[in-house]
């Protein structure tokens, strides 16, 4: 694969996967949604959060012990995102201290798990600390030597 082509795989990935988040109701323009965040004080917050809407993939990195893992994409709906933080939603529970990758159009991030919450059926809201982040590339797609999808 030596003229893999990031952007066309990803695309591929989202035209083909089978999304399972139900947004809760009155979220009918969750990706028409754009902007600063509003609501928390500035005391509780030392960085602004930036709406940010996009379909993309996450795959665990650092299971907990207790909780077995499959190593397989599962689609997940970004939700804002600050200079070492961001939020997703989920179709399935993650749990604080698991570490995990998320594949975006652009790049991919590795982050940790600090918080879940649910918000309805399959879907969870997921708060995530950056560790690091990654230019776009076919390792990204890669776990355990062979390709995700």
């Amino acid at each position: 694969m030596l003229d893999f082509d990031y952007s066309t795989y990803y695309v591929d990935l989202v035209r083909s996967h089978s999304w399972q988040i139900q947004l809760p109701s009155g979220s009918e323009n969750f990706f028409c949604e754009k902007g600063i965040v509003q609501g928390d004080s500035p005391e509780k917050r030392t960085r602004q959060r930036r709406i940010v809407r996009l379909r993309g993939f996450m795959v665990s990195e650092r299971v907990l012990p207790a909780i077995p893992r499959e190593r397989k994409l599962v689609g997940v709906y970004t939700k804002d995102f600050s200079n070492n933080a961001c939020a997703v939603l989920s179709p399935k529970e993650w749990f604080p201290g698991e570490g995990v990758r998320l594949i975006l159009p652009t790049f991919r991030l590795n982050l940790c798990v600090v918080r879940c919450c649910r918000r309805g059926v399959n879907c969870y809201e997921i708060a995530l600390t950056l560790l690091s982040r990654h230019d776009a590339d076919r390792s990204a797609f890669i776990c355990d030597g062979r390709f995700l999808h």
